[in-house]
């Protein structure tokens, strides 16, 4: 079972007008974000870099990028928990930079993670093919068996190329309970 976190496990700030806490005008960052997430371009930098482009001091950026994380989903521990006792290993496979990964390294969903991958790491940005590869590599799983869950159409996508068994759960109700119904739908739980 492998998990995308932003979304699925964790709840997450939807945007830089909601993580500031006034509007910002919405624009094109992803360079910067996939820079930063791929591990190219370190906190200061990028943080300089999106206050430049979002028209704000530095550290209020900086305020709002260590706030965007927000905590575990509820249920996404006891999903874990579940998943293991029913013999699955599990994974994470997600876009996120060192800071934010480092705090969720200490959170209880992480002590039921066995192969946890992220973006930064991997130096890879999902959905390049090559995170799914690097993935493939370090987990010694053949594409059939990964069961992999992500908010984001392109990521469910280019899993799915790769012949891994990937499932949509769009952003909206609580992931969890749609995660259990898929699971159980399978009879994976």
């Amino acid at each position: 079972m492998c998990f995308d976190l932003g979304e699925i496990l964790v709840r997450v700030c939807p945007n830089w007008s909601v993580a500031l806490g006034h509007p910002v005008q919405e624009g094109d960052w992803s360079d910067l974000e996939r820079a930063h997430q791929r591990g190219q371009l370190d906190r200061g930098g990028f943080l300089r870099a999106m206050a430049d482009r979002l028209d704000v001091p530095v550290e209020h950026l900086a305020a709002a990028h260590d706030g965007w994380i927000l905590g575990e989903m509820d249920g996404a521990e006891s999903l874990l928990v579940d998943l293991k006792a029913a013999g699955h290993a599990i994974a994470c496979l997600s876009n996120t930079c060192a800071c934010h990964w480092d705090v969720m390294q200490h959170w209880p969903i992480f002590r039921h993670i066995e192969h946890a991958h992220a973006s930064h790491v991997l130096g890879a940005f999902k959905p390049d093919m090559a995170i799914y590869e690097a993935f493939a590599v370090a987990v010694p799983h053949r594409p059939d068996d990964i069961i992999f869950f992500d908010d984001r159409q392109p990521n469910i996508d280019a899993a799915a190329a790769l012949g891994w068994r990937a499932i949509h759960v769009p952003v909206g109700d609580p992931p969890i309970p749609r995660i259990r119904h898929a699971l159980g739908a399978l009879g994976l739980l």
